[in-house]
């Protein structure tokens, strides 16, 4: 009876416990266009799109999001690979004030890594990873849902103040 009941909290414990789903995704920030909003776009390892999309009509205080799911399944191992092979802890970015700042934040085998960059400083194909990512936002399968959780680096920064 004893052993029973240890297999039992055992395998409870077990089916408890969660490996962290992986996931990619790119956050625009200010353009130098004021009439461009912010965007974030993330896929996880479910085969699922969000987006979310900085509101530019909101009358309230403070910045407002409207948030989108896919219908459609992507195929999240096609991204996952690509990105693996070419971002990598090795790549360093500098700061370019004038440019419109991006970031790719990815958890992928165990590891979570976080660049901030401009696309200049992108080689060939990692400026196309990222524009392909990018794309998924016009994803026709796009359905409004109340909140998806996003990295607030990019998409709560607020622009500097003028100088007098």
């Amino acid at each position: 009876m004893k052993l029973i009941r240890i297999i039992m909290i055992s395998m409870l414990l077990l089916s408890c416990h969660k490996e962290k789903q992986e996931y990619i995704e790119v956050s625009l920030g200010f353009s130098m266009n004021p009439n461009e909003p912010r965007i974030a776009i993330l896929i996880n390892d479910k085969d699922s799109l969000y987006v979310c999309k900085e509101n530019l009509t909101s009358t309230d205080k403070g910045v407002k999001y409207k948030y989108f799911k896919s219908n459609q399944k992507i195929n999240f191992a096609y991204y996952r690979e690509r990105i693996l092979t070419s971002f990598y802890d090795s790549v360093q970015f500098k700061s370019t004030p004038d440019a419109q700042p991006r970031q790719i934040n990815y958890y992928l085998n165990g590891k979570n890594l976080k660049f901030r960059f401009y696309s200049h400083e992108l080689s060939n194909r990692q400026e196309e990873i990222i524009e392909d990512l990018i794309l998924l936002k016009e994803d026709k399968g796009l359905r409004e849902i109340p909140y998806y959780r996003f990295s607030k680096d990019l998409l709560y920064e607020s622009m500097p103040k003028a100088p007098k």
